[in-house]
């Protein structure tokens, strides 16, 4: 795959250089019930000082084979379950759910009580849980906002024998290219809904793609910088990319075990045609966390190199140093040497300082004394 370069590395990273990162501790806020609530308990509890997040939008398909029906900011009372066995459904809740949507949508699905809790405590692990009438998966998908900055979302899924509930707690619908082909390709509607499951799950994989690409042109002018001229900018780099590759791992390593379990155990509500087809999610999963492996051992290896250039460099810079100063060291003996006050009377006095031409004499040795030192330097390959 050719990739298009840009014409300016460093301004590239510098996109980079003050990326948010979720603390451990700031991942348990909201991620559980207080201790000796009962089981499934709905309830959300807002972070005093942070504004709560905007209504959700929900959007529903209704097909079959030959007919489409979608609607946009749909109120929850026209979101019932389907009426004849051949319709099928696709609802869609884009934003933070409230607890009242989800009380409301698992009476009229039958949906379980710990399964929307867990939907609604946000920041769940990948998951794959059967229950009585419906599957409940959970993936989680690094994106990027505006700012640059690697954010971990939340997709819920709910797939029954004739309708599948999505819920992203994100702020934008990453779904919209499998709604284009709802609207306009007849051979997802002539499938059943586990097709369509097995289409939103195959793009939320197929997003690491190309979020390793990026990550990859990143690491390669990053890589570039850091043998040109290493800086705390590159180390600074260094370290927030590790952490990100610390955050994808923990968001794509689950999905292999989770997609495994759903081909081999998911009979219930998954035909055998499209279990084919999620095969080639699982081969799309191996593939990315393969990926992101090998990226995590050129980081390590990156900062190896950025260690080994900034002592090389230190080398070369006390080199010079050294250098100069032994070039610097028979001069000062010379000057030091006529420097000293001798007694003119004596018979041991130093004849060239009487002389018209000693001062040049004088400049001649020191000439001459470099110039061999250079010499030898030279055919030692010090210089």
């Amino acid at each position: 795959m050719s990739r298009k370069r840009r014409s300016n590395p460093v301004g590239r990273l510098a996109r980079y250089s003050k990326v948010a990162f979720v603390r451990p501790a700031r991942q348990l806020l909201g991620a559980y019930n207080r201790p000796g609530t009962p089981p499934g308990t709905l309830e959300l509890e807002h972070e005093p000082g942070v504004p709560p997040p905007p209504p959700p939008r929900l959007s529903l398909f209704r097909y079959d084979n030959e007919n489409l029906s979608e609607l946009t900011e749909v109120p929850l009372a026209d979101c019932a379950p389907p009426e004849r066995a051949s319709e099928r459904n696709w609802l869609h809740v884009q934003g933070v759910p409230t607890p009242e949507l989800l009380a409301r949508l698992g009476e009229s699905y039958g949906l379980h009580p710990l399964a929307l809790e867990d939907v609604l405590r946000r920041g769940q692990r990948t998951k794959f849980d059967v229950y009585e009438n419906q599957f409940f998966i959970v993936l989680n998908q690094p994106r990027r906002n505006e700012h640059g900055e690697l954010t971990t979302n939340q997709v819920s899924f709910f797939l029954g024998a004739n309708y599948l509930i999505t819920f992203d707690d994100g702020e934008t619908d990453g779904f919209g290219p499998i709604r284009e082909r709802l609207r306009s390709k007849l051979l997802i509607r002539g499938r059943g809904i586990d097709y369509l499951f097995y289409s939103l799950i195959d793009m939320v994989i197929d997003e690491g793609f190309p979020m390793l690409e990026d990550f990859g042109e990143r690491m390669e002018s990053l890589e570039e910088a850091v043998l040109d001229r290493p800086s705390k900018e590159q180390r600074n780099q260094i370290h927030y990319m590790k952490q990100e590759l610390v955050q994808l791992r923990r968001a794509w390593w689950p999905q292999r075990d989770v997609m495994n379990t759903l081909i081999r155990d998911g009979e219930q509500f998954i035909g055998d045609a499209t279990r084919i087809y999620l095969r080639d999610s699982y081969d799309h999963c191996l593939r990315i966390i393969d990926f992101a492996e090998t990226y995590r051992e050129m980081m390590s290896s990156m900062l190896d190199t950025y260690l080994s250039s900034v002592s090389q460099r230190m080398n070369d810079v006390m080199k010079v140093l050294t250098v100069f100063a032994t070039i610097f060291l028979p001069l000062t003996f010379i000057t030091g040497l006529y420097g000293m006050n001798f007694d003119t009377a004596s018979p041991f006095n130093m004849p060239e300082l009487h002389w018209r031409y000693g001062y040049f004499y004088a400049l001649g040795i020191m000439l001459v004394a470099v110039l061999c030192m250079l010499f030898y330097f030279r055919r030692k390959r010090w210089l």
